[in-house]
């Protein structure tokens, strides 16, 4: 097995493992939170973007509990893509498919998933604040929407990723002219 074979090996266990343990660290983190077995809070494994305590001044019920679990997972569901992204790249990098269309598709779809991945972000944070707040005693629930520096460097980021996804499928294209070209 060559260096990038061995390596893109990896890259597909390490991804699929992280898909793997995605939705069952979000369930144990919702179930937990809150509660005398939050370890992944008290360690310091998990610092979740929204301060809990400040939205909301009540335990966290069952059905406020699920419903952030589904949220959480359907927002998850967009890194879930990413990583499967990944994954089939790295995949065709192990059987030695370098510089094909399909991985300048895979490529593009990984600069759309960040995209997608901050205005989920964003919508994300406001439907839980709705959620978390929504026991809260009326005229103390939050709606709070933001956008943060770390959002548009995102941004900027799945665009150079798209960029360079469209000049690999020209590249493609224009290699596969000449090796047409009699």
């Amino acid at each position: 097995m060559t260096r990038l074979q061995t390596y893109s090996h990896r890259a597909v266990v390490l991804c699929c493992l992280f898909c793997g343990v995605l939705p069952v660290g979000i369930i144990f983190f919702w179930l937990t939170t809150q509660t005398d077995h939050d370890y992944l809070s008290f360690t310091g494994l998990v610092q979740y973007g929204l301060d809990i305590q400040a939205i909301t001044h009540t335990e966290l019920s069952i059905r406020t509990r699920v419903i952030s679990i589904a949220v959480s997972l359907l927002y998850s569901s967009i890194l879930m893509f990413a990583l499967n992204s990944l994954i089939q790249l790295f995949k065709n990098y192990q059987r030695g498919d370098i510089f094909t269309l399909k991985n300048a598709k895979l490529y593009q779809k990984l600069g759309y998933s960040v995209f997608y991945w901050v205005l989920g972000g964003i919508v994300y944070q406001a439907i839980m604040t709705v959620v978390l707040s929504f026991n809260n005693p009326p005229g103390q629930r939050i709606l709070a929407i933001s956008i943060s520096g770390v959002d548009i460097l995102s941004l900027l980021i799945g665009f150079f990723v798209v960029m360079i996804s469209w000049i690999m499928q020209e590249a493609y294209r224009i290699a596969d002219e000449n090796n047409n070209t009699i």
